[in-house]
């Protein structure tokens, strides 16, 4: 067996991890592989054309549309793609992302070019849309569940064999960072999804970027833990606020209220950062606990 594709069960053979690139971290992410299904192509080209090699790939699953899932997509013309109806317009239109992280004639800008580049990134043609609870037959028993989980993006999808009860959540990562930064996410729809997970039974999740956790309580523990993230946001983004002196977004530019330090893709992550902030803002608004006074907002 090569270092980078590891069974996940005795029983269920056809299943495996593919383990990205630098162990998962962006800009790549982990594959799983189903029979002749893969679900998302970002585990780097070197090893994407490895694992072809070695399996047949017939079908690929997108998750999302983000490049650290989508890049090796090139590499399989005779696979069909499918994906949510909400992100096939920027699997088939990449030169539309860097609008989709809202980062056009920024500065940002420049470093998101360059990084598509490196990534070689091109336009996939969507074979066939999936759509949520849409069941996806796979040979040998296998029968994959589409879950549609938005928030990280609109059309953001989980993905859950029903045998072997294995799921496959992509950037539903469950690391120490949550990501909901692009201008199709949207922070209340990802907590709706976290609760949506965790009503199934998974015994063994696998995450785009940090592997495989086992067991079914284990599974939903680290769930919750993931939702105390966004919910220890809520409460540093609201302790900055108060009932007589009105903020406005920008009065959190540079606070690193979400991003603990900045990388050396600052001018992206200082963006992303505001764009988060304003979408903690639209759940308070719709939760009342803001009110907006003059240009700014109060807490209620």
């Amino acid at each position: 067996m090569n270092d980078f594709v590891h069974p996940i069960s005795d029983e269920f053979k056809e299943i495996f991890f593919i383990k990205g690139a630098r162990e998962g971290k962006y800009p790549y992410s982990h594959s799983l592989l189903i029979g002749d299904v893969l679900i998302d192509t970002g585990i780097s080209s070197r090893l994407l054309r490895k694992l072809k090699r070695l399996y047949p790939i017939n079908t690929v699953l997108l998750s999302h549309w983000h490049e650290d899932h989508t890049s090796g997509n090139r590499l399989l013309p005779r696979a069909k793609f499918l994906i949510h109806s909400k992100d096939k317009i920027l699997i088939e239109n990449v030169n539309r992302f860097n609008e989709f992280y809202g980062i056009l004639n920024t500065p940002a800008e420049e470093e998101s070019e360059w990084l598509m580049e490196s990534l070689k990134l091109e336009n996939t043609k969507i074979d066939k849309i999936i759509e949520d609870n849409e069941i996806i037959k796979v040979g040998n028993g296998f029968d994959i569940k589409v879950i549609h989980t938005p928030g990280h993006t609109a059309g953001h999808c989980a993905f859950f064999e029903l045998n072997s009860k294995i799921a496959f959540l992509a950037d539903i990562d469950l690391t120490n960072f949550v990501f909901y930064a692009g201008i199709d996410s949207n922070l209340m729809a990802f907590e709706e999804s976290l609760d949506k997970l965790i009503q199934l039974d998974i015994k063994t999740a696998v995450t785009g970027h940090r592997g495989i956790i086992d067991g079914e309580e284990s599974v939903r523990e680290e769930i919750n833990d993931y939702k105390t993230i966004i919910h220890k946001r809520d409460e540093r983004i609201l302790s900055y606020l108060s009932e007589t002196n009105p903020k406005t977004i920008m009065d959190f530019k540079n606070q690193n209220l979400i991003y603990k330090y900045y990388s050396q893709f600052k001018e992206y992550e200082i963006i992303a950062e505001m764009i988060m902030i304003q979408k903690h803002f639209d759940k308070f608004i719709k939760n009342r606990l803001i009110k907006q006074r003059g240009k700014g907002y109060i807490l209620s």
